[in-house]
């Protein structure tokens, strides 16, 4: 039964029913794929080697951005995430050299060691840390982790894609105009009031939105990009996106 509980839904963020959802969601999706290409573009890793935390098949992952790289360990609690992160990217990935390897392996318990086992790779945490809360319940424990993380990872090159807020929208926008909705600002700006409400009206937000606890992750003066994404037709996410330079 665990075994097929994992298959399902791989400790609540991830699994058969995510990864079916994905399927038939990529065409909606593809305007926040691009605003994260669009981000990821402009970053300069400073290693030939990725860890690649919570990268599950890579569905909204840009191949050029894992082309940057020689060698990629990919860290997934997901079963499944090898066989789909190699359906979709890894023919490419193979035939341009790339040594890619899974990892199954709760990479955000284990970084501490990670780290020392791997002193010059770059980090990247693909839109993991806002699944944390769901795994843990403990929701004052969830934001002094998430928060620890710049601490953790002082003098290493690593970023990080992640959910900030989640809710119920009203339907009038379409995903066409995403691209006039991303947003630079450094991390301390993205936790004022004003910029939040902003941010919920532009997307029709209604009815209660979740925090997925992740406002501290990166320090007050780090450059962030927010980028809505239609993850269901009337039910959206805010994601930030930033780099730090070590």
């Amino acid at each position: 039964m665990g075994l097929i509980r994992d298959l399902i839904h791989a400790g609540g963020t991830g699994g058969l029913n995510w990864h079916v959802h994905a399927h038939y969601s990529m065409e909606r999706w593809q305007p926040t794929v691009q605003l994260v290409d669009q981000f990821l573009g402009q970053v300069q890793p400073q290693s030939e080697h990725l860890l690649l935390i919570g990268g599950s098949a890579g569905w909204m992952m840009p191949p050029a951005w894992l082309a940057r790289f020689k060698r990629i360990d990919a860290y997934d609690i997901d079963p499944l995430a090898p066989w789909l992160f190699g359906w979709r990217h890894g023919r490419r990935l193979k035939a341009q050299g790339i040594d890619v390897q899974h990892h199954r392996l709760d990479a955000l318990a284990a970084l501490p060691d990670l780290l020392r086992e791997h002193p010059t790779a770059c980090i990247w945490f693909d839109n993991v840390l806002g699944q944390h809360r769901y795994r843990v319940r403990d929701e004052a424990l969830v934001e002094h982790e998430l928060a620890q993380l710049k601490t953790t990872l002082k003098g290493r090159h690593w970023g990080s894609l992640h959910d900030v807020w989640s809710g119920p929208t009203d339907g009038r926008l379409l995903p066409a105009g995403l691209n006039v909705w991303s947003h630079h600002v450094t991390a301390k700006q993205g936790l004022d009031a004003g910029f939040s409400q902003k941010l919920l009206a532009s997307v029709g937000a209604k009815e209660v939105w979740h925090d997925h606890l992740t406002g501290h992750v990166f320090a007050p003066e780090t450059q962030t990009t927010w980028m809505p994404w239609a993850f269901k037709a009337n039910y959206w996410h805010w994601l930030q996106a930033g780099w730090v330079s070590a």
